[in-house]
């Protein structure tokens, strides 16, 4: 792979590995960041429907005879709905754990398939009608990603499209450290990399399912800190959390973050961001 700049933050893909591959039983819940704070599986499925409802526009232009590569497919939610609209449908994974999750999930799908590899160099051979990334691309580090995306060139069929779902800030580059890492970058400088590798961004639309979910990660998160003696992990207590989210959704997840996006404020620190790419 290309060397990085040297003033260019830097992940450890052993630390990021390391965090995925000891995903255990959560490994549903962590693919749609629903993990950390007792929210139910309803808030996971309420993101996911929020997703395809952004992208169905998208998606409406393929045959159902696409072909479909999900590059770092996680537990297999979207492979799932994939194989159930189109013709065959690859996922690639690294994580054991991950795949073993996602397998499990599409083993009713004849047309499905699950391989565990590292995309930077076990990607399938072409030519795919639609090539998905649902947060993959902040797991590697620029040089790899624009490698990625030129293999990926490689692999698009004659009007095919890539979708790639990113976590965002609004400025530079911020990569937490601890136990966690991943690159969260900012539009922009998306678009110039992606650009390095071959491929132009046509549009970019913001996620605002992802956004439901960190509204009420925020939510909890202020309940933990204010109101300590109420149970800090408490399945019920996120339940309630959701539902009373879900009832004033209106407000919550859909006035709500328009106005402060409007404002220009930086609530929440972190955006997500589909981006819609061609040759």
């Amino acid at each position: 792979m290309n060397k990085e700049p040297e003033n260019t933050p830097q992940l450890d893909d052993s630390t990021v590995k390391r965090f995925w591959n000891g995903s255990g039983s959560n490994a549903a819940a962590m693919s749609m960041m629903a993990h950390e704070h007792n929210l139910p599986p309803r808030s996971a499925a309420y993101r996911l429907q929020s997703e395809i409802n952004t992208l169905s526009d998208w998606m409406a232009v393929l045959p159902p005879n696409a072909s479909v590569l999900d590059v770092g497919c996680g537990a297999g939610s979207w492979v799932e709905l994939f194989a159930q609209n189109y013709e065959t449908v690859v996922g690639v994974e690294r994580s054991p754990v991950m795949v073993e999750a996602a397998r499990e999930r599409v083993a009713y799908l004849p047309n499905a398939q699950i391989i565990e590899g590292d995309v930077r160099t076990d990607l399938p051979p072409g030519a795919f009608d639609l090539i998905f990334l649902g947060g993959m691309c902040m797991y590697l580090n620029d040089a790899d990603l624009v490698a990625v995306v030129g293999e990926l060139k490689q692999r698009l069929a004659k009007g095919g499209i890539v979708i790639l779902r990113e976590s965002t800030v609004r400025k530079g580059v911020y990569i937490p450290q601890g136990n966690y890492q991943a690159a969260y970058r900012n539009v922009n400088l998306y678009r110039q990399l992606i650009g390095e590798g071959g491929l132009v961004v046509e549009e970019v639309r913001r996620n605002y399912g992802y956004n439901s979910l960190v509204t009420a990660e925020a939510v909890v998160s202020f309940r933990r800190k204010w109101l300590p003696f109420l149970p800090k992990a408490s399945n019920a207590m996120g339940r309630a959390t959701w539902s009373l989210l879900r009832w004033t959704s209106p407000l919550s997840f859909w006035a709500l973050p328009r106005v402060l996006n409007a404002l220009h404020l930086s609530w929440p620190k972190l955006q997500n961001h589909f981006f819609k790419l061609q040759a």
